[in-house]
């Protein structure tokens, strides 16, 4: 079976070729043009375009004419778009790094009671990252008078695709009006949003198929009709790709935000909105934190400040960034460039780089960048782990951290478990590639996914109270945000 996967993610769009008993045929991932946005807002109609184009491309280069299947894949409905009763977008897409909804959810955050309901049947908190109070803001600021239909980045990937209007449960229950235990829309939340249920996309399984519609497989090169596998949201697919459906293992992904994320047996949730739990496959729910600074607040430093486009290379970056370590002086950064998310939920919220020195140099910023990302994941492993009962075994790594030896090692300290990098730079394209197998019955269960254990980054037993000080350090500047 060869499958073709698309995936629309925050900042990217991406293509994988994949055959099954053989693997990759090629992946082609290309970052959204100008045109199309930035990792705030963007231009749905051309995020699907630019994705169909990389899938376009890769199979021109590959030479490929025909596949069976094309699995679909982007970011859990963290987004909104709104469409109009022909189902075309009205205004920008919304993404989860827009925190222009901050005054409307700060309002409703004060409504203690309500904050905790709603978060223990949808496992959402109230933030500006959901679709549900990015779209309370916009009908509250006169803004979404013309909106017919409620729509996120995935399915209008699909809708793109098929004609299609559907979503899949789990990939919903990332948007804040999905009830994790009926599993169909929240009517609390429906009524705070003032809509109804029909101006939301049917909600279906993630190994539900629809044909390729004619205009999507024209640009392709495909065949009208070929079976388009819904699947999931990327952090979902993640974590079937790193076999955490199988085992006790913690994903950490660290792309422009960051994610860890527990497999569980049932709806788990904190006795305090800090964490959220979002609906898996095959009957499994997922518990986890994110983060809305990490690799964004890399490219912040790396670009903006230290001039990484300007002579100064990512290798020489991490090389200072040892030697900051070992002066152990470093200044303290809280990584919220772009607001809040896990464990406080403060949209409003702002970065700060604190301990700074007249002798603070670039390399000790870079290391306190890389270090505050890690420190604010350290936050929400300690708040995930004791709700979910048990420490996972390993952690499994992925994203743009990759590139970094020297960020994962110091992820492994920091957390002081081993870590694994896979290899699968984009597994959340593999996770949709095995969703697809499973759907095709190639393969009985995703818990069949085993994980890949290639390079391991062992914690530093020498260093434990070096981070153990500095977090201290941290926590104490962040309480003093609060």
């Amino acid at each position: 079976m060869l499958i073709l996967v698309l995936e629309a993610s925050t900042a990217a769009a991406k293509a994988m070729l994949y055959k099954s008993g053989e693997g990759v045929v090629g992946i082609l991932p290309r970052n959204y043009s100008a045109d199309a946005g930035n990792t705030v807002t963007l231009d749905a109609d051309k995020v699907v375009m630019e994705t169909l184009l990389a899938g376009k491309q890769l199979l021109e280069k590959t030479g490929t004419d025909t596949v069976d299947m094309v699995a679909t894949c982007s970011i859990w409905s963290h987004s909104l778009v709104m469409l109009d009763k022909d189902k075309r977008p009205i205004a920008p897409l919304s993404t989860w790094a827009d925190t222009k909804a901050a005054p409307t959810t700060e309002k409703y955050r004060k409504d203690r009671k309500l904050f905790l309901s709603l978060y223990k049947r949808t496992g959402c908190p109230i933030h500006t990252t959901y679709t549900l109070w990015k779209y309370v803001h916009e009908k509250e600021t006169g803004n979404a008078g013309k909106a017919a239909f409620i729509a996120t980045m995935p399915e209008y990937l699909f809708l793109s695709l098929t004609g299609e209007f559907a979503v899949a449960k789990s990939t919903a229950s990332g948007g804040g009006f999905l009830n994790l235990y009926t599993l169909n829309w929240d009517e609390e939340a429906l009524n705070i949003a003032g809509v109804e249920d029909k101006m939301l996309p049917r909600l279906v399984d993630s190994e539900y198929l629809a044909p390729l519609a004619r205009e999507a497989a024209n640009f392709l090169g495909l065949k009208e009709g070929t079976p388009v596998l819904i699947t999931g949201a990327d952090g979902c697919m993640n974590q079937i790709a790193a076999g955490a459906f199988s085992d006790n293992i913690m994903t950490l992904s660290v792309g422009t935000s960051a994610a860890l994320r527990l497999t569980v047996d049932r709806p788990i949730l904190a006795e305090y909105p800090s964490t959220w739990c979002y609906v898996g496959v095959e009957n499994k729910w997922i518990v986890g934190s994110a983060t809305a600074g990490a690799g964004n607040c890399v490219d912040w430093i790396g670009k903006r400040i230290l001039g990484l486009n300007g002579g100064i290379t990512l290798q020489e970056l991490d090389e200072g960034a040892r030697g900051a370590l070992t002066k152990k002086d470093a200044p303290i950064f809280l990584p919220f460039l772009a607001g809040e998310r896990c464990p406080g939920w403060d949209d409003k919220k702002s970065a700060a780089m604190f301990e700074l020195r007249l002798d603070s140099d670039v390399y000790d910023l870079y290391y306190a960048v890389l270090e505050g990302v890690l420190f604010n994941l350290k936050q929400c492993y300690e708040l995930t782990v004791p709700i979910v009962g048990r420490p996972p075994k390993f952690i499994s790594i992925s994203g743009g951290i990759e590139k970094s030896p020297f960020w994962l090692s110091l992820a492994a300290s920091i957390f002081g478990l081993p870590v694994y990098v896979d290899g699968l730079l984009h597994a959340s394209l593999f996770g949709a590639a095995y969703m697809g197998l499973k759907a095709a019955g190639e393969i009985a269960s995703v818990k069949d996914i085993k994980p890949l254990l290639k390079t391991c980054f062992a914690p530093d037993a020498a260093k434990q109270a070096v981070y153990a000080k500095r977090f201290e350090k941290y926590l104490k500047y962040y309480s003093m945000q609060q």
